[in-house]
């Protein structure tokens, strides 16, 4: 199979950032806490073999999605757009058609998000970008506004090398972090804002004071708002992430809704797989810290 020609494929559905990477990562030393949000835990997630047996590779993409800012959202950037998931997945599966159609009888399986693999490790080894100190992949266009996703593949391709580049160190993630999730060098996920918007259960009292730092309901984008390498990043390019833009989320469009009409409403969008109840949570404690600002001016 070329490389060149897969690459030049890719180029024409509009997907500009695309490398290859081994069937093997680099296991980490220590091996890193993963958030109980992600699908793996172990190993797996730097052997591609786990996951398709025979596999000799797997070329990387990168589907950019930031928008221009909106004052008066209270959702993250990634969920204002329909769900990544299944338009992600249209893309891969005619990278994977198109692979196949090169190299009849190999096989090829695309992976989004929901596969044990380290995705953002994937990207490194493909020489798409590199990780920032907040864990986020950083590409060179793109910033780290974008998700990731890959076609893995019996067929043997040779790997991109990575990139000799690291993050600024800057800082400027650690200073603005709600959770102050930046401790001695090290990120952990315990505190981050996004985290705790998506996790259920009663939260401690810390947490809730997490989340009423800032408006956001699901998710946290304050990180990725202050980064350098983010400041100079142009909007997404693809029509699927440009259109059905949903900026906020209030009470009254909740609570009078039944599980089913939610998922009926809003089931195209990243933040309904965790349901209204949660939502609903998240909003009661923006209100308060909104209501405790208003009283005291």
């Amino acid at each position: 199979m070329d490389k060149k020609a897969l690459k030049a494929f890719c180029r024409e559905l509009g997907l500009t950032e695309v490398g290859v990477a081994p069937s093997h990562l680099p296991v980490p030393d220590p091996f890193p806490e993963v958030c109980p949000l992600a699908a793996g835990k172990g190993l797996e997630r730097y052997d591609l073999t786990t996951q398709l047996p025979g596999c000799r590779g797997a070329v990387v993409i990168l589907f950019p999605y930031r928008l221009e800012p909106s004052s008066g959202s209270n959702l993250s950037c990634y969920c204002q757009i329909p769900d990544y998931h299944p338009v992600v997945r249209e893309y891969l599966e005619k990278i994977a058609g198109w692979m196949e159609g090169q190299a009849p009888g190999s096989r090829q399986l695309a992976i989004v998000d929901t596969s044990p693999l380290a995705e953002r490790d994937l990207a490194v080894q493909a020489g798409l970008g590199f990780l920032g100190d907040n864990g986020c992949l950083i590409n060179d266009t793109w910033g780290s506004w974008c998700f990731i996703g890959a076609v893995l593949t019996t067929q043997p391709l040779e790997p991109d090398r990575p990139l000799e580049r690291s993050c600024r160190h800057c800082g400027a993630c650690a200073r603005v972090c709600p959770g102050q999730c930046f401790q001695g060098g090290t990120y952990t996920y315990r505190t981050c804002k996004s985290y705790l918007t998506q996790k259920k259960g009663e939260l401690t009292e810390s947490e809730q004071a997490v989340l009423r730092e800032t408006p956001l309901i699901f998710g946290c984008d304050e990180c990725q708002r202050v980064c350098p390498h983010n400041q100079q990043v142009p909007e997404t390019p693809l029509t699927e992430f440009r259109r059905d833009r949903l900026l906020r989320l209030d009470r009254q469009d909740l609570e009078n809704l039944t599980n089913r009409q939610f998922r009926e409403r809003y089931g195209s969008y990243a933040f309904a797989w965790r349901g209204k109840k949660l939502l609903l949570r998240n909003l009661e404690l923006v209100e308060q810290k909104e209501k405790e600002q208003q009283e005291s001016q």
